[in-house]
């Protein structure tokens, strides 16, 4: 009798600590785990995972995975600039990233539980990754607006350069406010350990919610944006001078302004240059004249974007717009002033040119916008959530080609 209660004792005693690393009668398993995947993203911290049945294998998944989706949203920025960063520049912002998100502080608590479901609340302390991006963008754009370039690629890859050395610096820089982030996520009990109910995606949402706090996108797998809606955004912001949808593509609206005031200042080393070479010679007022007056005209066209197909990555979108006539402004404009210089008796070439410029201005905003339309197709990538041109010089170039032909 006394053998047998020592045998279920000891049966009892196997039994208990079966349940005790299973996680029965641990009413925060979840809890634990949470802080264990807390531990791993923002301290880099690996030591206990065995504890919640991740293999170096799955580790490194892991944070593979939130990486990617940081050099992502690095490409991203780098492609609307039109350059290509390398692996070794991205791997480095990554450090960097990695470098700031350690100063993030959290808090974990498990809300409910239920079978082999439960929910944790995780709140962290943040720093805002859109503010030292714009910063670090913007002052790459001061920067090479400083500078000499003989050509649009070499002031772009001088861009990609300045930027990614900023926002390297900016992160490592990072200051982290106390204010909190919260959001509820879904574990599940698998094999005995709590896990996330999205683990591929997991890591890459706390880093979310620690560097947005405003409004941290955490349906990562949903596109933010469309193709056809890119093409829109961006054509405003060429076409129409209109900064307002930026925000959609991941950018700031103060961002797209500084890309607006680029845009006009090539205009204006443009229209310089072939001034220049034609024997003409005007004042930068009456070059900005020229430049304001022709953006305000082709403005004022319609268009239509139409996304003719898609797969997962990629994307074709078919741009229709109506146009104004740039050889019938400027035959206007040389005739009326070779009627006034008739009629006038004028002689003097500077006479004349203020003549003609006044004239063509004049013409360019009285020019009549087509009946028919012009239109074509192009090829957009999807990086991260967010749909942009494969190649935005050839799609800016192109559109602004298609409005005055």
């Amino acid at each position: 009798m006394k053998k047998k209660r020592i045998i279920s004792f000891l049966v009892l005693v196997a039994l208990l600590f079966s349940f005790l690393f299973s996680g029965c009668f641990d009413s925060n398993a979840a809890k634990n785990s949470a802080d264990i995947y807390c531990s791993l993203i923002f301290k880099s911290d690996a030591k206990d995972l065995q504890k919640i049945g991740v293999s170096d294998s799955e580790k490194d998944n892991i944070v593979k995975e939130y990486e990617d989706k940081i050099k992502d949203q690095l490409r991203k920025n780098v492609l609307l600039m039109q350059y290509s960063a390398s692996d070794e520049q991205l791997n480095s912002i990554c450090e960097a990233y990695k470098e700031a998100l350690s100063k993030i502080t959290y808090e974990t608590k498990q809300i409910s539980k239920s079978g082999d479901e439960a929910e944790v609340e995780i709140s962290t302390t943040n720093f805002d990754i859109k503010k030292i991006d714009e910063q670090a963008a913007m002052d790459a754009l001061d920067e090479t607006d400083k500078m000499d370039f003989t050509s649009n690629e070499e002031e772009n890859k001088k861009f990609g350069e300045i930027y990614l050395n900023k926002l390297a610096e900016g992160l490592k820089n990072a200051e982290v406010s106390s204010d909190k982030s919260s959001n509820t996520f879904k574990f599940k009990k698998v094999n005995r350990y709590w896990i996330a109910d999205d683990q591929t995606n997991f890591g890459y949402k706390l880093v979310e919610l620690a560097v947005n706090k405003d409004n941290p996108n955490l349906n990562i797998d949903e596109e933010s944006i469309s193709p056809k809606e890119s093409a829109e955004v961006l054509w405003n912001l060429v076409i129409k001078e209109d900064s307002s949808g930026m925000e959609k593509l991941g950018y700031s609206k103060a961002f797209g302004e500084r890309i607006i005031k680029n845009i006009n200042k090539n205009d204006f080393k443009t229209f310089k240059k072939e001034s220049g070479q034609s024997g003409i010679s005007l004042s930068d007022d009456q070059l900005q004249g020229m430049i304001t007056a022709l953006r305000s005209a082709i403005s004022k066209n319609s268009v239509n974007f139409e996304e003719v197909s898609k797969t997962d990555n990629s994307a074709q979108v078919k741009v229709s717009s109506t146009f104004i006539d740039r050889d019938q402004i400027s035959k206007d404009a040389v005739n009326i002033t070779t009627s006034q210089a008739l009629s006038n008796g004028i002689r003097d070439k500077q006479k004349l040119t203020e003549a003609y410029v006044a004239n063509l201005i004049d013409s360019i905003n009285k020019g009549q916008i087509s009946s028919t339309t012009t239109e074509n197709t192009f090829s957009f990538t999807k990086v991260g959530n967010i749909w942009l041109p494969s190649d935005t010089t050839n799609y800016t170039e192109s559109i602004s080609k298609m409005v005055m032909k």
